[in-house]
């Protein structure tokens, strides 16, 4: 009984849960404090089940419900009245791959601010991965390995809800599995680590390639037959708040991804440059607000000295990521990668 878990305590149920973040490490470990599970690549949200109805909400607090009505049968699944879950809405591909892609075809594009239709007919699913109230009960103080617990008996995996499996101490043997499977990467817990509704070191993401969210500040002018523009201008936010350029992106768009991106970048275009210090760019930059978060795979960080610091090597653009906001996108965990990578 959840009552009977250290840490347990009566409280009604919450309505605001700002989701556990992992911080970014680059070298998978083993280790008998830790539980490790598969990263799954798609939205992050918390599922709120009260009565037999459900509210799915986004790690900015925006309502996703209305978005995935399939999920709404969730609550038939979860053996609670009232529950708080945290967990990953997916997309699989036809090999049941986690894919970031389908999802971002299963919500649409938002080209110069409107929504093109999603295409329904992809499924998704909600990988639950803690548990942070159950039937009267915060879990906040509870650790993980007793939270994963009572979740797991609450849980009916189905075509709507799975349970998120963890795998204890072996953390470099679960990293080539996912490697072999071409998921995004695993997630290492600490098996004492208690809810923390922030970013944190107990909970450590280890990617198979490196991938970052930042934000558009810009773009370049476009070369030889190339439309539209050249490459997005890229930035992350300093401990100060400010926007520090980290490179450009010109591949991963095919013509139309090119046009869409064209139209939401002219709408926001402005003189003012929104990054602090210079942009090390060939060519001419036109400014945009920096409203617009990109999700980028790099091969690694370059160790610059000049130019406004570190840059993304051979950064390549995957899609924009809806679900999260350009103040979110810091230099907080790069930190980490940098110092690990020597």
């Amino acid at each position: 009984m959840v009552k009977d878990f250290r840490g347990a305590v009566e409280a009604p149920l919450p309505t605001i849960i700002r989701p556990m973040l992992a911080t970014t490490i680059t070298q998978p470990f083993d280790g008998p404090d830790w539980l490790f599970e598969i990263k799954w690549d798609g939205y992050r949200a918390v599922a709120f089940i009260d009565t037999g109805k459900l509210r799915l909400v986004s790690r900015n607090q925006n309502d996703l419900t209305g978005q995935y009505p399939e999920l709404r049968t969730m609550p038939q699944f979860v053996n609670a009245q009232h529950a708080v879950l945290d967990g990953e809405v997916v997309a699989l591909d036809e090999q049941g791959r986690p894919s970031f892609s389908l999802m971002q075809q299963r919500t649409g594009f938002r080209p110069g601010g409107h929504r093109i239709p999603g295409r329904a007919g992809l499924p998704v699913l909600y990988y639950v991965f803690d548990l942070i109230y159950v039937d009267g009960y915060d879990l906040h103080r509870v650790n993980l390995e007793e939270r994963k617990q009572a979740l797991a008996q609450i849980v009916t995996s189905s075509d709507v809800v799975r349970y998120s499996d963890h795998f204890p101490a072996n953390g470099k043997a679960l990293f080539e599995v996912a490697r072999d499977r071409g998921l995004e990467g695993i997630v290492a817990k600490r098996r004492s680590s208690c809810y923390e509704e922030r970013r944190s070191r107990e909970w450590l993401k280890i990617k198979i390639t490196q991938r970052l969210e930042c934000v558009i500040g810009g773009y370049t002018e476009p070369e030889g037959s190339r439309e539209y523009f050249g490459s997005i201008v890229l930035g992350l936010y300093d401990k100060q708040g400010r926007l520090i350029h980290v490179g450009q992106a010109g591949s991963g768009f095919d013509q139309k991804s090119l046009g869409e991106m064209w139209k939401q970048l002219k709408e926001l275009e402005t003189k003012q440059s929104p990054f602090y210090g210079g942009v090390d760019a060939l060519r001419k930059v036109h400014y945009v607000k920096p409203e617009l978060v990109a999700e980028i795979k790099f091969s690694e960080w370059t160790h610059e000295t000049h130019g406004g610091g570190p840059k993304l090597r051979a950064p390549v653009f995957l899609g924009l990521r809806q679900d999260k906001s350009g103040r979110e996108c810091t230099f907080e965990e790069v930190v980490y990668t940098l110092v690990e990578n020597g």
